[in-house]
Order: structure tokens, then C-alpha cells, then sequence
């Protein structure tokens, strides 16, 4: 069986892992171990928040870029500019 130190290790590894800051990880570490599962809780599921809207704006980014690559191939080369406006 793992011992705490293992524990707190593999936790303090998934926080870095899922993008969190030095700061947000000592930070999370610290409400662990004082139980406060409530306040640690909001700060995962705004940090999880974060990341989906980093998804958002990237997945937005290649739809963007998907669609003026399907643009030049499916347009003769001076319709591609005014195909995008």
C-alpha cells in the first residue's frame, strides 16, 4: 500500500499534469490536507473551466483554419480572397 508521501506525490503530479501552476499545486496540497474538499473543489472546477475554454478557442481556431483550406482548393486561386470576406 502507498504511503502518504507516495500519495501526495502522485496528487501533486496529476495538478502539474492537468496544467496547474506551482502556486495553484502547493496551493491545492495545502486544502487537502486541512480537508477543505469545498475550497479545493471550486479551484479544480475553475481551473477545469480554463481549460475548456482554451479547447473552445482552439477548436474555433481550426474550424478557421479548416475552412480557408477548403476554401483554396475548392475555389480558383483569385476567388480565394474574396471567398473569406
Amino acid at each position: 500500500m502507498a504511503n502518504a508521501a507516495d500519495r501526495n506525490a502522485c496528487i501533486r503530479e496529476n495538478l502539474l499534469d492537468a496544467g496547474m501552476t506551482e502556486e495553484y499545486v502547493k496551493k491545492c496540497m495545502e486544502m487537502l490536507e486541512n480537508g477543505e474538499t469545498a475550497a479545493l473543489e471550486k479551484i479544480l472546477a475553475h481551473h477545469r473551466r480554463e481549460l475548456l475554454d482554451s479547447v473552445h478557442k482552439y477548436t474555433s481556431q481550426l474550424d478557421c483554419l479548416d475552412y480557408f483550406t477548403y476554401t483554396i482548393k475548392a475555389t480558383p486561386h483569385k476567388a480565394h480572397l474574396t471567398a473569406l470576406h
